[in-house]
């Protein structure tokens, strides 16, 4: 029974390595596409030129490259030549190609148009990744407004309605979506409205700075500050843009630890005169006081003496 096991296993792999050597065998080409329009900008009607260009980044020959399906917008008339009937192309190989049409009255509307589409070859494709490519046709010219509101919200998906709470004094600033271009400012109201004046029609980015004690909830995540927004000429004056801001605890001042204050010294009361005499002191001079004092009390003695010698002398003469 063993042999016959071993025997049917060997049959079996046998069997299946042809399999897997044919598929090892037929590899995939590997188409990779790129294209730029001949401008920077358009005008309404005007005719544009995109040029392809296709790559076999395989070893493997690709057969009938062609496109096979896409999409565009504020353009009439794309011819895709080559790209429809197909060609076929070598192992390692690129080749250009252009395809031509013209933008409308909506790429002016909204400052811009697009054509994007996907390549293949008939032999398959061994990678989708980067096969597929769009280009954008920027057509200048047109203007318009653009409102919207900064409302009350817990989280960036709140949803807005007319008795919505808004959030005033909130900046807006409307710039390039590089920022190297300030288009508007404007602030919103008591209800959070605001509403931009005369913004090229196209891709804006849009700032909200909020006043102390909101945080804005912008972006994808609600983690900005900022967002795009397309601007568009049309006659409408609806609000567009809706930005939730949430009430937050106002940061407090930070206070620096006290420091006591050096005690001042206490003052040392002047030192008491020799003197005990509660009435005023002798001025003090550069004169000898004493020796004047001296001479003086011996005049005052000498007189003395002198009127009681004389008190004598005329008492023995009346006698």
């Amino acid at each position: 029974m063993r042999k016959l096991a071993a025997a049917a296993l060997v049959g079996a792999l046998v069997a299946v390595l042809p399999a897997t050597a044919a598929l090892a065998a037929d590899p995939k080409p590997d188409i990779a596409v790129t294209s730029a329009a001949d401008k920077a900008n358009y005008a309404e009607g005007e005719t544009f030129t995109i040029t392809v260009t296709v790559k076999n980044k395989s070893s493997v020959d690709a057969k009938r490259v062609h496109y096979t399906g896409g999409d565009s917008e504020g353009v009439d008339g794309v011819v895709y030549g080559e790209l429809s009937t197909g060609f076929d192309l070598a192992a390692g190989a690129t080749k250009t190609v252009v395809l031509t049409g013209k933008t409308n009255h909506v790429a002016w509307q909204t400052g811009r148009g697009y054509v994007g589409f996907e390549l293949a070859a008939d032999n398959g494709e061994a990678n989708d990744a980067d096969n597929i490519t769009i280009v954008r046709l920027l057509v200048a010219g047109a203007f318009d407004d653009l409102g919207g509101y900064v409302f009350q919200g817990e989280s960036y998906d709140a949803d807005w309605t007319p008795q919505t709470p808004g959030v005033p004094d909130v900046k807006v600033v409307a710039t390039s979506v590089d920022g190297k271009t300030t288009y508007a400012e404007a602030s919103t109201d008591a209800k959070g409205l605001f509403r931009l004046a005369h913004l090229p029609a196209g891709d804006v980015l849009l700032t909200f700075t909020a006043p102390a004690g909101w945080k804005i909830m912008a972006g994808e995540n609600g983690e900005d500050d900022h967002t795009l927004a397309q601007v568009t000429a049309d006659d409408s004056d609806e609000p567009r843009i809706f930005v939730a801001a949430k009430k937050v605890a106002l940061s407090s001042p930070t206070v620096s630890p006290s420091v006591s204050p050096t005690p001042s010294p206490t003052p040392t009361p002047p030192t008491p005169s020799a003197s005990t005499s509660a009435g005023p002191g002798l001025p003090i001079t550069g004169d000898n006081t004493m020796l004047l004092v001296g001479a003086a009390a011996v005049a005052v003695a000498v007189g003395t003496l002198l009127v009681l010698v004389a008190r004598r002398r005329r008492v023995r003469l009346q006698a």
